[in-house]
């Protein structure tokens, strides 16, 4: 009898156990919103800044590639649409956090609101915020397609190796932003080189550029045979025009 009672005492003391274990769970999440108030507020902030980097970065190259008159995906477009909407809201959160009401004349926060408030931020911050800074990549690929193309890459039995392309920024007077241009930075460059003429030496120090070359003034023969050449290559060209 006595083996028996204390089996039945074991066994009730499993259930409830169990209870315990399942009411521990639901139970326990609103504490952790409650507990990490501060900290989920901090880490939204934090996130809220560097999406709104990645808007601004993502800009530059939509703008980039308006002036180089190419068309916006409508990707692109949602994509700030989308990263406005939460920047919005996210803001508008952290406001209400700093206007929270408190009960009992100030002296405690209301527990309530601090729950939604944690909760709702810690959400924006795993799912909304983390799933646009994802995508911020290849939004920036597809709003400007000169950005995307000087940093191809291609495979060959070496393995995945950049696409090698010459671009030439002719007759250059002024310091000129190659990202407002469309033109990746030195590290994310690949396998693209830069040609710049100018006849300004300082602007070619003030871009960085290395490996200057002088080019002096052509004489008065070099420059007959020039233009003999470049009015024969014209001719001919009005002739086969003319021929077909």
């Amino acid at each position: 009898m006595a083996v028996e009672i204390i089996g039945s005492t074991a066994g009730a003391g499993s259930f409830v156990l169990d209870l315990v274990r399942c009411l521990a769970a639901p139970i326990g999440r609103p504490f952790k919103y409650l507990w990490n108030y501060n900290t989920n507020f901090i880490n939204l902030e934090k996130e809220v800044d560097k999406l709104k980097d990645a808007r601004v970065k993502v800009q530059r190259k939509v703008d980039a590639a308006i002036n180089n008159v190419e068309e916006i995906e409508e990707t692109v477009e949602k994509w700030q649409k989308d990263v406005d909407s939460i920047i919005g809201e996210a803001e508008q959160l952290i406001q209400e956090k700093a206007n929270n009401p408190h009960c009992f004349k100030g002296l405690c926060p209301n527990w309530i609101t601090h729950y939604k408030h944690s909760k709702k931020a810690f959400k924006l911050k795993e799912n909304d915020i983390s799933l646009e800074l994802d995508k911020e990549s290849e939004v920036a690929d597809k709003a400007n397609k000169l950005y995307a193309r000087l940093k191809m890459s291609k495979k060959d039995e070496k393995g995945m190796r950049p696409v090698k392309i010459l671009l030439i920024l002719d007759n250059i007077w002024k310091d000129l932003d190659l990202t407002t241009v469309g033109i990746p930075s030195g590290d994310d460059r690949g396998g693209c080189k830069l040609l710049l003429t100018t006849r300004v030496r300082d602007v070619l120090d003030r871009m960085g550029s290395t490996n200057n070359f002088k080019m002096g003034t052509l004489n008065d023969e070099e420059a007959w045979n020039l233009f003999q050449k470049m009015a024969v290559m014209a001719l001919l060209q009005d002739l086969s025009y003319g021929l077909m």
